[in-house]
């Protein structure tokens, strides 16, 4: 299977060295340093699950990879529009799009763009970073999980995380897949934009009365808003997201590291969709849409 990685940083390199790795045909879009360097010395992968280099066909532009037959789309969620716009007059007809980004909206933004029957919803699990142009450091988990949104996995999905799981990497199919990508919501919500705000890691943050406080509010916002979506977390949701923390002292949201870098951050995919669906829904959302007015007004951010 052709497969197509748009968007080679950190979740897409990842993710396409270990294809590169298990020999599959994959082609990685990149640009500036890391394009040049994945042109020039390959993809360097060093990982908590094991070292990997090699080399890798990337290309700056869509017009010069070959037809895919899989597309991980692998961008940060405010590029999704720009995405979808390129793939949509060149996509082959037929062929899978499985996005790897954070939030719920993108998934609205695709169908609408692309029309295409073969969306297949996931969320990631996973730490990484681009280390270096051509590198990877990959820190913790690394998991996909996919199904047919809302709910189901239909052949299509079934079809992507067989091809995904014969390429050695960690895949589940879910049948309740918006409940998943709300539930993975609440714990971006809750440290991502207090991380990016305080230039702190999560251990940092838990150690703050303060931020436990915030967090936990913007966590029960949120699930508000699922709820009211119809999705019900359950009353223990909040703790049991906390809970996920454990291990995690010295780890960088993928908002604090967008914010050390000078990158835009992806605020409005956590928290302005959420002030978006809480108010055509009728839910109260004060601590996310001071939160989201912070972050907007953040000279860093």
């Amino acid at each position: 299977m052709r497969v197509l990685v748009y968007g080679a940083g950190a979740v897409g390199g990842y993710f396409g060295g270990r294809l590169a790795q298990s020999g599959a045909d994959v082609t990685l879009l990149a640009r500036g340093a890391h394009l040049t360097a994945l042109q020039m010395h390959g993809i360097t992968l060093h990982s908590v699950d094991g070292d990997f280099q090699g080399p890798v066909q990337a290309v700056a532009q869509l017009q010069d990879a070959p037809p895919p037959e899989l597309v991980l789309l692998c961008v940060k969620a405010h590029q999704t529009g720009q995405a979808a716009a390129q793939l949509a007059g060149w996509l082959p007809a037929g062929c899978p799009v499985l996005p790897l980004q954070n939030g719920l909206g993108h998934l609205q933004v695709l169908a609408r763009q692309l029309n295409q029957p073969r969306l297949v919803a996931a969320c990631v699990f996973i730490g990484a970073r681009v280390g270096a142009p051509g590198v990877i450091d990959h820190t913790a988990a690394g998991l996909i999980r996919l199904g047919t949104d809302p709910t189901g996995v239909d052949a299509h999905a079934e079809a992507v995380a067989r091809f995904l799981s014969s390429c050695n990497i960690k895949v589940k199919t879910s049948p309740t897949i918006r409940r998943d990508m709300w539930k993975k919501l609440l714990w971006n919500v809750g440290f991502n934009g207090p991380s990016a705000l305080a230039g702190a890691t999560v251990g940092e943050l838990l150690a703050s009365p303060e931020q436990t406080v915030l967090i936990r509010s913007l966590m029960a916002e949120a699930a508000a808003v699922a709820s009211a979506e119809g999705h019900d977390l359950g009353p223990e949701i909040v703790e049991r997201t906390f809970a996920q923390t454990e291990g995690l002292n010295d780890f960088k949201t993928s908002m604090l590291q967008d914010r050390e870098a000078g990158r835009p951050l992806e605020s409005d995919a956590f928290y302005g969709h959420l002030v978006r669906e809480g108010q055509r829904l009728g839910v109260a959302t004060p601590t996310l849409a001071r939160l989201q007015a912070q972050l907007q007004d953040d000279p860093e951010g």
